[in-house]
């Protein structure tokens, strides 16, 4: 496991131990809980761009039809 030096605005920090307290959660464990959620969305953006890109550029079918719909 790594350690991390984080610095957090007061605010942040305060917002976040509040929450996680009342998730009865650590403050490590509230933190990493929103950084796999934060991979996990960015992770899933970059499919849904992949599929996209994808349709953009192989699918003139769909493309006519979603035109179409317009």
């Amino acid at each position: 496991m790594s350690n991390l030096n984080l610095r957090l605005p007061d605010d942040l920090h305060e917002q976040v131990t509040v929450e996680a307290a009342a998730a009865h959660l650590s403050l490590n464990t509230a933190i990493c809980n929103a950084l796999r959620d934060w991979v996990a969305a960015r992770a899933l953006s970059r499919r849904e761009d992949a599929i996209l890109d994808r349709v953009m550029t192989e699918d003139a079918a769909l493309l006519a039809m979603i035109r179409d719909m317009e």
